[in-house]
């Protein structure tokens, strides 16, 4: 039986945007002030191959990499030294651009949540990337949903990203169940997917584009097109007999 759900955030719950843009722009005006570089397009490249050494890095074992150690990386690629006020000052706008232009739900995210709240259990499970949570639950504050979750788990509080099995450890400690009866709710297969079902959780792969799995290790056990399916299936579930 299914006693909790946790949820995936990103383009899950609320859609994706990308904020890399403005951070470039914001470090190359700070970088031209200084009269260091200011080349936008060298430091568009040294921003990106930051992120994505770390995104693709398979040794890291989906290590968390802060904003700051980030920003000093980006810095040190582009042979530039600027002083601790000014990359705290990167640091923060990086980590705060996006509340300038916050992200919107999902269609049916909030009816979602508002109909399974009461119902069971919510947790919330979630990369940060250059957001951390604090700054996540400005914006579910602001979009009206915090308060479906009974807690929200950002992988720069816990160290790890999905599908590092430490961040769905501390899910299924905090809901009190065992991992089999909880389903997890996600987008993307290779973190939700894979981490969710390596913890032993059924998962759901919220699967809008109709993509087909790459591995046959990142396959569901369920997968519906758009977000509020999960409410019929959940009710599917708590009436079958094997779901006992």
């Amino acid at each position: 039986m299914i006693r909790a759900v946790t949820f995936d955030l990103w383009n899950t719950l609320i859609s994706y945007k990308d904020y890399a843009s403005l951070r470039i722009a914001y470090l190359t005006a700070l970088l031209g002030k200084q009269k260091l570089s200011s080349e936008r397009e060298v430091i568009r490249q040294a921003y990106t191959s930051v992120q994505d050494h770390w995104r693709l890095n398979p040794l890291t074992e989906h290590r968390f990499v802060p904003a700051k150690d980030r920003v000093e990386m980006i810095l040190d690629k582009l042979g530039v030294k600027v002083g601790q006020d000014a990359t705290l000052a990167i640091v923060r706008y990086f980590e705060e651009v996006l509340l300038e232009n916050p992200p919107t739900l999902r269609e049916g995210a909030k009816l979602t949540l508002e109909s399974l709240y009461g119902k069971y259990p919510i947790g919330l499970i979630s990369d940060s990337g250059l957001t951390p949570g604090r700054v996540l639950r400005r914006v579910l504050k602001l979009r009206g949903i915090l308060k479906f979750f009974r807690f929200s788990i950002f992988s720069d509080e816990v160290g790890y990203n999905k599908p590092n099995p430490i961040i769905f450890e501390q899910a299924v400690k905090l809901l009190g169940v065992q991992p089999k009866e909880i389903i997890h709710v996600g987008d993307l297969p290779e973190t939700d997917i894979a981490g969710a079902k390596g913890m032993g959780m059924l998962t759901v792969w919220v699967n809008r584009d109709e993509e087909v799995p790459l591995d046959k290790s990142f396959c569901p056990d369920y997968q519906i097109g758009q977000l509020p399916e999960v409410l019929a299936l959940l009710g599917r579930l708590v009436f079958s007999p094997k779901a006992e």
